[in-house]
């Protein structure tokens, strides 16, 4: 049996660092291949760590709300795969010294008729030749982190086998603080707050009854597959559009706003029940990465909250976000006199530099549209 680190895992391209929410197991406990462990959080969502091999969960190192550095130690896990053990050592293990032969045994010369002998030249000793460093033996995990953190390896005691340098050998990372929630949306708000937009408003009629988020996320991401300009974004100085309508709902949630993202919901038969499926997970932290990434809007509801109508901020780098408010009978002019309709006022903000204001008026005209078919 040998100890292997369980290692806070990449979970996606720009992740640095997660921080360690809670533990399904113990120190002591037996794991299975593909049990979860633990739970971790990133900057978009909370995330299962499995065990990687069969084995006991020998030592946990990360406690609940510890900040850890992607590649670095959580836990360590007694385990006799040999498939997680391989690949730790970077290089062979230092070959053992070289012996000294035994010297021969001394023979008595014969004897010889004593001849002067000439007096010896003077020897002069040779310059010694600078040894090379010994390269310290250290799995590469250490000896990244070793680099990274400007440890010198010659300086840490090593415990693995055959004076290896184990993960667990450096000394522990500085703790830091988790992170708010907020602090994550701060960060998106204030590049939003880069991006030149406009809000254009208008009141919809909507149908006399229904899922009113269902409904609006099929009519927006219909309305912007009739119109391509709009689903798309700005980037290296131009317009790109994208080739799959993908909406972001917002979700409030105990932990802040999540917004998991709905790819082409207009084309999903089953859409009410997957939105219904998707805002419980986002609440309960059961995310996937790949449900919180691929958005080229967002839909915002706060009709249910009772506001009328507000300003929806973009998330870069989508172009629009749809703010949809309370769905309510008005008093509207029909033929012969006046009458009243169920309606929502709606607000469209969309990056200036990727449309205008009449392209935002076609795009509420088509949702308008598609809310009475």
């Amino acid at each position: 049996m040998q100890e292997a680190p369980l290692v806070m895992p990449k979970m996606s391209m720009t992740m640095t660092e997660g921080t360690l929410v809670t533990w399904h197991k113990s120190e002591g406990d037996e794991v299975r291949a593909g049990e979860v462990v633990c739970e971790v959080a990133t900057d978009k969502v909370d995330m299962e760590v499995e065990a990687p091999a069969d084995g006991t969960l020998a030592r946990i190192v990360a406690q609940p709300d510890d900040v850890v550095a992607v590649g670095e130690p959580i836990a360590y896990l007694t385990t006799a795969a040999e498939d997680l053990l391989a690949g730790l050592f970077d290089g062979p293990a230092p070959e053992p010294a070289p012996q000294p032969e035994p010297e021969p045994e001394p023979v008595a010369p014969a004897p010889v008729a004593a001849e002067p002998v000439p007096a010896a030249p003077r020897r002069v000793a040779p310059e010694p030749v600078p040894t090379p460093p010994r390269r310290v033996a250290a799995v590469p995990a250490a000896r990244r982190a070793a680099a990274e953190r400007g440890i010198d390896l010659a300086t840490i005691t090593p415990t693995g086998p055959a004076a290896t340098i184990r993960l667990a050998d450096l000394p522990p990372l500085e703790v830091k603080p988790r992170r708010s929630p907020r602090a994550v949306i701060a960060r998106r708000m204030s590049a939003s707050a880069q991006v030149p937009q406009f809000v254009v408003y208008r009141d919809l009629e909507v149908p006399a009854a229904g899922d009113w988020t269902t409904v609006f996320l099929r009519a927006l991401a219909g309305a912007l597959r009739r119109h391509p300009e709009l689903n798309a974004e700005w980037a290296d100085g131009d317009v790109r559009r994208h080739d799959h309508v993908g909406v972001a709902l917002a979700v409030d949630t105990g932990r802040g706003l999540l917004a998991p993202v709905l790819r082409d919901p207009d084309l999903d038969d089953g859409l009410a029940e997957r939105v219904r499926d998707l805002v419980r997970r986002a609440r309960a932290g059961k995310l996937t990465l790949a449900e919180m990434s691929g958005g080229t809007t967002t839909l915002s509801n706060l009709g249910g909250f009772g506001v009328d109508a507000f300003h929806a901020l973009l998330s870069p780098p989508q172009a629009t976000a749809l703010a949809v408010g309370r769905v309510q009978e008005k008093v509207v002019p029909v033929p012969g006199g006046i009458g009243l309709s169920l309606r929502c006022t709606v607000g469209l903000t969309v990056d200036h530099r990727v449309g205008d204001g009449a392209d935002a008026a076609r795009l509420l005209a088509s949702v308008q549209e598609l809310l009475t078919l």
